[in-house]
């Protein structure tokens, strides 16, 4: 299972040097900073005790919240230390440092950006909003990545492994919870940064509450004239982004509180054409802008006895245009209504320990509209439509000092497909003494074709196939856990595999239509892997977290043959470390990712020639100084080795830059 770049040493240097850039850190510096470390895996400073760990939560592996030591799977937190400490402009520079989640980035800042979980596809990864869904029908239901200012975030949550049976077809290879800032996070605020290619940023919050209520408005705008994206040419592709959140929450006497969540977002893209034969970018005038408005409101009720209802509305809308020299070329809109209902109980009977049952039924209505104009390859104008309901149920029983067991099923009703029935099992063991615990996680999911798929089009390019199977997926995952130095440290090691059947190929090429369309292969794809995961806190200033990841993830080729699937690393490593300092109140953060070469494709030649992308290390650090308690001064470096390096065949990506910021108030 050990590849060639593997096997000449490559990866064995980047991480014995991540090991070297750790052990080089200062480690001696004293306690008592103004702002203590913290890594997304490190237990808090105050919480060194097992009791106190386990009181932490997530929010992904139930409907409803469950301990860290309940849960049969290996949630990946990036919590408000790693955000405030990292000093990053966007979300992806984090994920980066979870290796489970490979990102492709085609060119510059705000190019569109992929991530795939354990090797899946982009749009096999549901991304929730304050619990909202965020996946665009309008964009192959996928999550544009380089629409997420880290600014507007108070944390995130990454959990693995397939999540349909909880979540829907949209979770088939894991689920992203995305936080925003409530009133707890902080009152007023105000960012202001800047740095090389002309960026500006700037980020304002308020928030206001009480006992019995809260609301938080933020506003957040960035602009980069950016890099040039194409190998050749001088010409730099800019960016601009406007983000509006509001986030509030009412309490409706004793027994009900209302919260919501709405967040808008308003941005532009400069890109480049592609022009045969070699179709790589190639400098030119081509926009492309976005906008998009997720809303949610949600009910939650403490019925009679010892019930909990929750009443969940959400609607989004979005609308993006594509232009080349002003003029327009293509303009897609997406919308999706969703209406959820679910209760809950509590109860001790038949077995030893807490039971919860969840019942949950749901109501799902897309929608996708495509604008352009018609020639003789065809007509793009369309107006598709697809509804799905679903039915739930969950049990999950957790003894004081035994097994935690979860079950979860979902049937699916929908209108353009066959009914489907998925499931996930998990069971997670305490092991003796101070030997940790082990978890094992079963699942089925299912992934329906999303518009673009079925009915998508592009002139003289892609052609959709409205007669697509959904994507059909069975996995298994096995894992240990342990922790050290007084609870301090923690270990983390599992092995995963999954096999998909049916997957949709989006780029075969049919003689007849004269352009590509996608259909499902005859084979199963697998997805087999290993992660790794050593979280390190010595004291309340001083944090390690270090990551691997193994991949191996093939898909069928012709009647018997494999090959490696595109854009899919099969060695990842991060490492991550914070210190604070005594003597002023200083904060450094190192966060340092690498990942191994991969394979994508060139479409010069045809059929495509798989080229291979080389591998590649970034290197981002940031320093906080804390100036008064409403005052702090930070410096950001990202891309320091000034790496040379494509995530998309063709795309450049930028080097070296410096930037520097302001922070007012609350704001963190």
């Amino acid at each position: 299972m050990i590849d060639r770049a593997w096997s000449r040493g490559r990866g064995r240097v980047v991480l014995s040097c991540l090991f070297l850039v750790a052990g080089t850190l200062p480690w001696g510096a004293q306690a008592a900073a103004a702002s203590p470390a913290q890594t997304p895996d490190a237990a808090a400073p105050d919480a060194t005790a097992p009791d106190a760990i386990d009181e932490e939560i997530v929010v992904l592996g139930s409907r409803t919240p469950i301990r860290p030591a309940a849960l049969a799977g290996a949630p990946q937190r990036l919590d408000p230390a790693a955000l405030r400490d990292s000093d990053t402009a966007f979300l992806t520079e984090l994920l980066r440092t979870l290796p489970t989640a490979s990102v492709s980035r085609a060119g510059g800042t705000g190019a569109f950006t992929q991530v795939r979980v354990r090797g899946a596809e982009a749009d096999h990864a549901l991304v929730l909003i304050d619990g909202f869904e965020g996946n665009d029908p309008a964009a192959a239901s996928q999550f544009d990545f380089s629409q997420v200012r880290a600014t507007t975030l108070a944390g995130a949550e990454l959990l693995p492994g397939p999540s349909g049976a909880l979540w829907g077809s949209d979770a088939l290879a894991g689920a992203l919870y995305l936080r925003t800032p409530d009133a707890g996070d902080g009152g007023l605020g105000l960012r202001l940064a800047g740095g090389e290619r002309d960026t500006r940023e700037l980020t304002a919050r308020a928030a206001w509450g009480t006992n019995d209520s809260g609301l938080t408005a933020l506003v957040d705008r960035f602009r980069t004239d950016g890099t040039n994206v194409a190998r050749s040419g001088t010409e730099d592709d800019g960016y601009r982004i406007d983000t509006l959140v509001l986030r509030g929450d009412l309490a409706l006497g004793e027994r009900a509180r209302l919260t919501g969540t709405v967040r808008s977002i308003d941005a532009q893209l400069e890109s480049d054409p592609t022009p045969g034969p070699t179709f790589l970018p190639a400098d030119g005038a081509v926009t492309a802008d976005t906008q998009r408005t997720l809303a949610g409101l949600r009910l939650d009720l403490d019925g009679r006895g010892a019930w909990r209802h929750r009443l969940t509305g959400e609607l989004l809308s979005s609308k993006a245009l594509d232009a080349t020299d002003g003029v327009r070329t293509d303009q897609r809109r997406g919308g999706r209504l969703r209406l959820n209902w679910q209760s809950a109980v509590d109860f001790e009977a038949g077995l030893p320990g807490r039971q919860r049952l969840l019942l949950a039924a749901e109501q799902e209505q897309e929608d996708f509209d495509q604008i352009g104009a018609a020639s003789i390859f065809g007509d793009p104008n369309q107006r598709q439509t697809l509804t799905n309901r679903s039915l739930l149920a969950e049990w999950r029983l957790e003894a004081a000092a035994g097994p935690a067991l979860t079950a979860a099923a979902r049937r699916d009703f929908n209108e353009a497909f066959s009914d489907a029935t998925t499931w996930r099992l998990g069971l997670r063991q305490p092991l003796p003494g101070r030997l940790g615990a082990v978890w094992v996680n079963a699942a089925t999911g299912q992934k329906n074709p999303t518009f673009t798929e079925r009915f998508g089009f592009t002139p003289d390019t892609f052609f959709g196939n409205e007669a697509l199977r959904p994507e059909r997926s069975r996995s298994v995952e096995l894992g240990w856990t342990g922790r050290f130095d007084d609870d301090r440290g923690r270990m983390e090691v599992l092995w995963h595999r999954t096999a998909l059947e049916d997957e949709i190929d989006s780029f075969v090429f049919d003689a007849a239509l004269g352009g590509f369309t996608a259909r499902n292969r005859g084979r199963d794809s697998t997805r087999e892997g290993v992660e790794a995961l050593l979280a390190w806190a010595p004291t309340p200033n001083r944090s390690l977290s270090l990551r691997y990841a193994f991949l191996d993830a093939t898909e069928p080729a012709g009647d018997s043959a494999r090959v490696t699937e595109i854009r899919r690393p099969r060695h990842a490593a991060s490492l991550s470390v914070t210190q604070a300092f005594t003597a002023v109140p200083l904060t450094l953060r190192l966060d340092a990712s690498w990942q191994d070469e991969r394979d994508d494709l060139d479409f010069a030649t045809f059929p495509a020639e798989t080229v291979t992308l080389d591998d590649y290390l970034l290197l981002n650090v940031a320093a906080n100084w804390q100036a008064t308690p409403g005052l702090k001064l930070f410096l950001r470096g990202e891309n320091l080795t000034d790496a040379t390096y494509e995530e998309v065949w063709g795309y450049a990506t930028p080097g070296r830059a410096l930037f520097a910021g302001v922070v007012f108030g609350a704001l963190r």
